[in-house]
């Protein structure tokens, strides 16, 4: 009976938990994007609409790109470029193994084989490394910016060019977790043949999907406007609605009681292989969000200049900063996650260091896990060792400095880093 009742207080104890003060990945919609999301469903137009051509002239006009072509995700925008390039069965993808698992779930789609590179120091593609694993077979690199933080892709397009093989690699510049960043001055998704921009959760912009693929190549847009593409049925459009409604913006009042109302949010996407497009909702609240996209940029960067400046101060026997934390005039880096190891000599102090932050009410979850870890991907062991990402993705935690919560909470959440790392040195003064 005693053993009944601690497990109901323990079960008790962490359903209030869960009502977090900062819950994860929340979108940073206000009272604009609400009243979209209202009057789209209000008028019927979740599906059907004109927002989706407003968007696009709005991001022709960010980009300087002429074609723009919407998709119900970052993911679809990515099998529609590879299906558009001709990449299928026989051609081989270099992509990451490191980013999200959507960007694999592309290329198995287009029925290319992946091959994996490894990272650099930044979290981004190594590009020495992609450049041992080309060969005749390999027709697309895809080319993930990580944590807002740029990547070489402009060295990596350079060396294409020196080896004269650039015509026959198609080249994606996949912005889905930086667009804002820049490169050289010029905004990352307008490198190589095709850019892509997302609306999904952690983005820079978030709607309750979608995604786009920008381009200035007028082949590739010719073959575009060539796909068979369906829309998303309205019926499911708007469960995934709510569902972005209740469990991602309201996630702090609603968290605890979704394992209660799982089955009634199942199969919310399409199928993997099918090209659905772009919802009037997502383009509604894409130009919402587009409209603050600065101002969503400016805090995002003053928070990690906040804590750059005070880990590299004080704390810096703890938590180690990527080794690309000084960056180049002409490049902006806009800090969509705010990636730290936690160096004390302890057990755990990546779990320690979540925990700590979830007593303090900050939810945080992992980050990626490397796709080629994961079964059915077809990696072996002989193939080419990814050294960097097999020694780092498990050591990795990150700090929330979303635009969503304000800067009082984030005041709070510097403080709880900084007791934190000042508990463990004394534990491992005290064991020591």
């Amino acid at each position: 009976m005693k053993y009944f009742f601690e497990k109901i207080i323990n079960r008790t104890r962490r359903f209030f938990r869960e009502f977090y003060k900062v819950p994860y990945c929340v979108p940073a919609w206000g009272l604009a994007e609400h009243l979209a999301i209202f009057f789209c469903v209000l008028s019927g137009r979740i599906v059907h609409g004109k927002k989706c051509l407003q968007l696009y002239e709005q991001i022709k006009k960010k980009t300087g790109k002429p074609h723009v072509f919407g998709f119900n995700s970052g993911r679809e925008a990515i099998l529609a470029a590879l299906r558009a390039g001709n990449i299928g069965d026989g051609d081989k993808v270099i992509m990451p193994s490191y980013c999200c698992e959507t960007v694999a779930q592309a290329v198995v789609a287009s029925g290319a084989t992946i091959v994996f590179c490894d990272i650099g120091d930044d979290y981004n593609p190594d590009v020495e490394h992609i450049l041992t694993l080309i060969n005749p077979e390999v027709k697309a690199i895809i080319f993930p910016h990580m944590f807002g933080n740029p990547g070489h892709i402009d060295v990596l397009e350079n060396e294409l060019i020196k080896r004269n093989i650039r015509s026959e690699i198609l080249l994606i510049d996949d912005a889905a977790q930086s667009f804002g960043a820049r490169l050289n001055g010029k905004l990352v998704g307008t490198f190589g043949d095709a850019g892509i921009i997302s609306f999904g959760p952690g983005k820079t912009m978030t709607a309750t999907g979608g995604g786009l693929m920008i381009t200035d190549n007028e082949d590739l847009a010719k073959r575009i406007e060539c796909l068979l593409t369906s829309l998303l049925p309205v019926w499911k459009k708007f469960r995934k609605t709510v569902y972005w409604l209740v469990f991602r913006r309201w996630r702090r009042f609603t968290l605890p009681f979704y394992p209660f109302l799982k089955f009634c949010f199942k199969d919310l996407n399409g199928k993997n292989e099918t090209i659905y497009s772009m919802c009037n909702v997502d383009a509604a609240l894409g130009l919402k969000q587009l409209k603050k996209l600065d101002t969503m940029l400016h805090i995002r960067m003053e928070r990690k200049k906040t804590l750059d400046t005070l880990i590299l101060s004080r704390l810096s026997d703890c938590i180690i900063l990527s080794a690309d934390i000084v960056h180049h005039d002409a490049t902006l880096h806009v800090a969509t996650k705010y990636p730290v190891m936690i160096s004390l000599d302890s057990n755990n102090p990546q779990n320690k260091f979540k925990e700590h932050l979830a007593d303090h009410g900050f939810e945080l979850q992992n980050l990626y896990t490397p796709i080629h870890l994961i079964k059915n991907y077809g990696y072996k062991k002989t193939d080419s060792p990814l050294s960097r990402t097999e020694n780092i993705w498990d050591k990795l935690v990150h700090i929330p400095i979303e635009p969503y919560f304000n800067d009082m909470m984030f005041q709070l959440l510097c403080r709880c880093v900084e007791d934190f790392a000042t508990k463990e040195r004394g534990n491992s003064n005290a064991l020591s």
